[in-house]
């Protein structure tokens, strides 16, 4: 288990490059019944292993086995209710993140050039003239990153990325913090970032 640990504000965050195998990983778990009757139900062995991967690394970040529930959105909370949490999954990493009282957003990405091609669907016009027009991957990574993070936030009043939530002007770097707005209620969050040439990492604690 390759794995990092942050901590901000309280908050834990856990990135963990999945190398185990479904066996070894489900092994480390004591899934009821409900949550092994939608494991069998998964034929996809990358979907298993994120099922698997994001449970054991929340054992990990927490230090006490959960269980995951989620809400008519799609959003997982945990049935204790003994921490806010929100996860994110991409190729072979998982990010995990939990507060104990505050809502959080995370989100992990690896490298693609097809942020390219779909740029102009979550970006307004005047954020992309000012990120680049769509010319740095690295900021459009970071850019789209940090709205899945807020929406993972804000729920379906988000749902509409190029007008509903704005980002502001920054710079690149392998670590740093985003200014970002809710335009319909008007409210501001600092998101924060990790980005290197295995993935692109914003979570936000709200």
């Amino acid at each position: 288990m390759k794995h990092e640990l942050i901590i901000v504000a309280e908050a834990k965050v856990l990135v963990w490059e999945l190398t185990e195998s479904v066996d070894t990983l489900y092994q480390q778990l004591n899934l009821n019944e409900s949550e092994n009757a939608a494991f069998n139900k998964i034929i996809s062995e990358k979907r298993k292993l994120e099922f698997l991967g994001i449970r054991v690394a929340l054992m990990a970040l927490l230090g006490k086995e959960t269980r995951i529930e989620y809400d008519a959105q799609g959003k997982p909370h945990l049935a204790d209710k003994s921490y806010h949490i929100s996860v994110s999954h991409s190729n072979k990493w998982i990010a995990v993140m939990a507060h104990p009282t505050n809502m959080v957003g995370i989100d992990i990405e690896c490298p693609t050039g097809k942020i390219q091609k779909i740029y102009q669907r979550f970006l307004s016009i005047i954020e992309q003239q000012e990120l680049s027009n769509g010319k740095d991957i690295r900021q459009l990574l970071l850019a789209w990153s940090a709205k899945e993070a807020l929406y993972k936030i804000i729920g379906k009043e988000a749902i509409n990325f190029a007008t509903q939530l704005r980002i502001f002007p920054f710079e690149v770097s392998n670590s740093g913090t985003l200014k970002a707005q809710h335009i319909p209620t008007n409210s501001f969050y600092q998101l924060y970032y990790q980005q290197s040439d295995k993935y692109t990492l914003v979570y936000c604690l709200a």
